[in-house]
C-alpha cells in the first residue's frame, strides 16, 4: 500500500514546509510563483490542496517533454500623442525578426523606440513690397494702419524617429512537463509623448501703408465764452483855455481871461497826473510867411509866489495863416508828472502885435 510523501523536514504530510521546490530559480521559498495550485489555478493561493506522491522507486529519466505552446502576443502599446504637422517623412526601415525563443516565458518587452527628431524651423515669411508713399497733405484725421504681413509658411515635419530594438530573447527555462496555456501578457505601459516642435520664426513685419488722404475740414466750434472784463486802464482827461478877448504877446490864457499875470489866469491840478500833449489854435489871426506863434505850459507848485516853472511843452504855428492858406492849429505830445494842487497855465507868444479875436488852447492829461 502506497504511503504519503512526508516532509523531510516536519515529518508532516500537509504542512507548509514548501517541500516542492521552484522548476525556475529551484529554491523552496523563492517569489518566482511558478507552482500553480490544482485547484484554482493560481501561484499564491490558500487552496493547501494535499500534493500526494506515491512512493515508488526512482525511475530512469524519462525523454525530454514536447516543447510548450508560446505565449500569446501581449497588446499593443497605446499609440503615442501625435507629432507637429507637417509633410510625411520616410517610412523607417522595417526591424529585423527576432528569433524565436525556446519554450519559457514571455520576454520581457523591449524599451519604447527614441522620440523622432524636431523638424526643422519654417522659412522666415518674405516681407511685403513697401507702399508707395503717398503725397503730403493738409493735416487730418490719423490714416488706418498698414495690413500685416503674411506669416511665413509652415516648416517641413521632421524625418520619422527610427524603429526600436527588439527586445532581448528571454532565456530558455528549465525542461518540466507540458505547461497549462500562460496567461495574456500585461498590456505594455504607453509611450512617452514626443516632445513639441518649436515654434517657427515670426515672419517679419509688413511694410507700413501709405498715408491715408487728408481728412475734410472738421466744423467750426461754437463760439466761446465772454472772457472776464480787463483791468481798469488808465484815466484822461483834457483842460480847456480860450479868450474871446484880444491877446497880446506874452499874456497868460485862462478860462475867458488873458493877461501878462500867471496867478490871474491859472486853474488847479485836482490829482497826481501826467501831462501827455498841448494843442493850439489862432483862430483866423494873421501870420505873414515865416511868423512863429506858440503855446508853452507853465506851473507852480508854491501857489505862486515865486516864478511860475517853464514845462517845455511848446505847441507852434508857422505862417502864413491866412484865407488863402489856412493854417492856425498844432499838436505836441508830452509826458510830463504832474502833482495834485498844482497850478497851470498857458504863455502865448504871437511873433508881433496882438492877436485881436484871441486863441484856444487844451492841455491833455492821464490819470492813474
Amino acid at each position: 500500500m502506497s504511503k504519503e510523501k512526508r516532509c523531510s523536514e516536519c515529518g508532516k504530510r500537509d504542512c507548509r514546509c514548501k517541500e516542492i521546490k521552484c522548476s525556475k530559480c529551484g529554491d523552496r521559498d523563492c517569489r518566482c510563483k511558478e507552482i500553480k495550485c490544482s485547484k484554482c489555478g493560481g501561484s499564491n493561493c490558500n487552496c493547501k490542496v494535499k500534493i500526494k506522491i506515491k512512493n515508488y522507486p526512482i525511475g530512469v529519466t524519462g525523454p525530454a517533454g514536447a516543447t510548450g505552446a508560446t505565449g500569446a502576443t501581449g497588446a499593443a502599446g497605446a499609440t503615442g500623442a501625435t507629432g507637429a504637422t507637417g509633410e510625411q517623412g520616410a517610412a523607417g526601415a522595417t526591424g529585423a525578426t527576432g528569433a524565436t525563443g525556446a519554450t519559457g516565458e514571455q520576454g520581457a518587452a523591449g524599451a519604447t523606440g527614441a522620440t523622432g527628431a524636431t523638424g526643422a524651423t519654417g522659412a522666415t515669411g518674405e516681407q511685403g513690397a513697401a507702399g508707395a508713399t503717398g503725397a503730403t497733405g493738409a493735416t487730418g484725421e490719423q490714416g488706418a494702419t498698414g495690413a500685416t504681413g503674411a506669416t511665413g509658411a509652415t516648416g517641413e515635419q521632421g524625418a520619422a524617429g527610427a524603429t526600436g530594438a527588439t527586445g532581448a530573447t528571454g532565456a530558455t527555462g528549465e525542461q518540466g512537463a507540458t505547461g497549462e496555456q500562460g496567461a495574456t501578457g500585461a498590456t505594455g505601459a504607453t509611450g512617452a509623448t514626443g516632445a513639441t516642435g518649436a515654434t517657427g520664426a515670426t515672419g517679419a513685419t509688413g511694410a507700413t501703408g501709405a498715408t491715408g488722404a487728408t481728412g475734410a475740414t472738421g466744423a467750426t466750434g461754437g463760439t466761446g465764452g465772454t472772457g472776464g472784463t480787463g483791468a481798469t486802464g488808465p484815466g484822461g482827461s483834457t483842460i480847456y483855455l480860450g479868450t474871446d478877448q484880444s491877446i497880446g504877446n506874452n499874456d497868460f490864457l485862462g478860462q475867458g481871461t488873458s493877461s501878462p499875470m500867471f496867478q490871474r489866469n491859472t486853474l488847479v491840478i485836482p490829482q497826481d497826473s501826467t501831462i501827455t500833449g498841448l494843442v493850439l489854435n489862432i483862430r483866423n489871426n494873421v501870420l505873414a510867411a515865416g511868423q512863429v506863434a506858440t503855446a508853452q505850459i507853465f506851473i507852480s507848485s508854491d501857489c505862486g509866489f515865486t516864478e511860475p516853472e517853464a514845462t517845455g511843452i511848446v505847441a507852434t504855428v508857422i505862417g502864413p495863416n491866412n484865407a488863402a492858406n489856412p493854417n492856425c492849429c498844432d499838436f505836441t505830445v508830452a509826458n510830463f508828472p504832474i502833482n495834485e494842487c498844482d497850478l497851470i497855465s498857458v504863455r502865448i507868444t504871437t511873433g508881433g502885435g496882438a492877436f485881436a479875436n484871441g486863441v484856444t488852447a487844451a492841455i491833455l492829461f492821464s490819470i492813474p
